[in-house]
């Protein structure tokens, strides 16, 4: 049994769409947070770097759900897996790298790698709910057609 081809130019849109989401989500988290009162200046680091990791983790969620939405062929999930990749290693790390108080050299340590390939799982599981979610809507939608 031969496996669908992918839809190539639907998952390269779904990824400039995820990495868009992924880092306005993750600005406007950001932003919300610098401009909420602290206790002192470990809080708001802390609250900043949570809420800039909850707004990629967001969209790249919706960028997983809208990949598996727009797909025509191949497997939806794993188009939605695809695109949070893609929009994680290709925006999101060079993004983080370049904005962060850190010279370059440490981010690309291995102990920096570690701690980027560290990011990678929790917001692999957001991308994997959304491209689920994306799925069970694309779904839903074919069968009241």
């Amino acid at each position: 049994m031969a496996s669908e081809p992918l839809d190539l130019p639907r998952i390269g849109i779904a990824t400039v769409v995820a990495a868009g989401l992924a880092l306005s989500l993750a600005v406007a988290f950001l932003r919300h947070a610098q401009t909420t009162p602290d206790v002192g200046p470990t809080s708001a680091t802390l609250e900043e770097a949570g809420n800039l990791l909850i707004g990629a983790a967001l969209g790249l969620a919706l960028g997983g759900a809208f990949a598996a939405l727009s797909v025509r062929r191949g497997p939806s999930v794993v188009s939605g897996l695809i695109v949070g990749l893609l929009a994680y290693v290709v925006v999101l790390v060079p993004v983080l790298i370049v904005t962060d108080d850190v010279s370059v050299a440490e981010d690309l340590s291995l102990g920096g790698l570690l701690f980027l390939a560290f990011l990678a799982v929790p917001l692999g599981a957001c991308v994997l709910v959304g491209a689920l979610v994306g799925k069970g809507i694309a779904r839903l939608l074919r069968q009241a057609t």
